[in-house]
């Protein structure tokens, strides 16, 4: 599991969206869907992800990974939480 406080994980979320997509971070809205992002794309996501995973020290399950839909699904799951559909995050591997 990763060590990363709560606030951290949500600010390494949205730089990482921003610089992904060309956005200011404050222009990322914590309830926004992914999909509905300027310029996001499935490739980007994973890239984001791939990045935020090994930024946190953890590895997402996919059935976490298809369940996200939102910056805050991705931000619990990240955490371990259980994402909004009740799927946890991280996986032991």
């Amino acid at each position: 599991m990763g060590t990363t406080a709560p606030a951290d994980v949500t600010a390494s979320v949205l730089d990482a969206l921003a610089a992904e997509l060309g956005v200011a971070p404050d222009t990322v809205a914590p309830d926004a869907e992914l999909s509905a992002l300027p310029g996001m794309e499935s490739v980007k996501l994973l890239r984001i992800v791939s990045a935020l995973e090994e930024v946190h020290g953890v590895a997402l399950d996919d059935d976490a990974l298809f369940s996200i839909e939102t910056v805050d699904d991705l931000v619990r799951a990240l955490r371990g939480e259980p994402t909004a559909d009740g799927t946890a995050g991280e996986s032991g591997t």
